[in-house]
């Protein structure tokens, strides 16, 4: 017989979250945590927004230096991350990712739209 392991949630339900059959077990899919469904469903889940990567760029409170920012795209961390060095040699400056939005250091927009559309992407350059 199997050992089960059991937590209140806020409603005041019960949920499975240990089990010797399958050991530890995921709180939303309920499956053993080596089956777990939900990480696949999340990647596997709409783009956000409309799909279209934002290119534009910026200068104002960056002392002057303009910074290409990338905006849309819908790609988890890592692979955003992997993105943006490989867009950063590309160009062949600095750059970084914050909140899900790539900063390339200097004048880009062109370059990078180039980039993106090559790899499948729908690309729209804005800003002036």
């Amino acid at each position: 017989m199997a050992k089960t392991g059991t937590r209140t949630t806020r409603d005041g339900a019960s949920a499975l979250v240990y089990s010797t059959d399958g050991g530890r077990m995921c709180p939303r899919c309920r499956q053993p945590q080596n089956a777990c469904r939900c990480a696949a469903l999340a990647a596997a889940g709409a783009p956000k927004g409309d799909g279209i990567v934002r290119i534009g760029r910026e200068s104002h409170g960056r002392g002057g230096k303009v910074v290409t920012l990338v905006r849309g795209l819908p790609l988890p961390a890592a692979e955003l991350l992997e993105l943006a060095q490989r867009l950063r040699a590309a160009c062949g400056s600095g750059g970084t990712v914050k909140d899900s939005v790539i900063e390339v250091q200097g004048e880009h927009r062109e370059r990078i739209a180039a980039l993106l559309s090559q790899q499948g992407f729908r690309v729209r350059v804005a800003g002036g």
